[in-house]
């Protein structure tokens, strides 16, 4: 086995990584990248390059498709006033009574009022929100 290279190396042995590694540099040394004619460290300069390049594309991909999808997820509310550019009410102090509790979970059938929408909303989404009370000084 003379000068069988890396590939007759690996035909001709049970196990292809007996050969030695020295023999591996060397064999690498002289392999044609196909379709250039160049041989040598040139050769694999490119194939890094070319990988690398690949890499950094597939990351660049990821990241726009991750922004693309977060970029539409951040509106908090989808039921009340959508029409209206900004959501903004008004309540008279003579209507609050002693007590009254104010939605800030955007999921109340009786807003502004809170009617407990934000257990269920904070069970599906591991959220904390709650309302704001206002009430009465004592």
């Amino acid at each position: 086995m003379a000068s069988a290279g890396l590939y007759g190396a690996a035909l001709n042995h049970a196990h292809p990584h007996e050969v030695a590694p020295a023999s591996l540099v060397s064999e690498s040394a002289k392999m044609v990248c196909p379709n250039s004619g160049l041989s040598g460290p040139g050769c694999h300069s490119k194939l890094i390059l070319g990988g690398i390049a690949l890499v950094g594309v597939g990351a660049a991909i990821g990241y726009l498709v991750c922004k693309k999808a977060s970029c539409c997820s951040s509106r908090v509310n989808n039921k009340i006033k959508l029409g209206e550019p900004k959501v903004a009410d008004v309540v008279d102090l003579e209507d609050i009574g002693e007590k009254k509790a104010f939605c800030r979970c955007w999921k109340s059938e009786k807003w502004p009022y809170c009617d407990g929408s934000h257990g269920k909303h904070n069970k599906e989404t591991g959220d904390n929100v709650g309302p704001v009370v206002i009430k009465k000084k004592e």
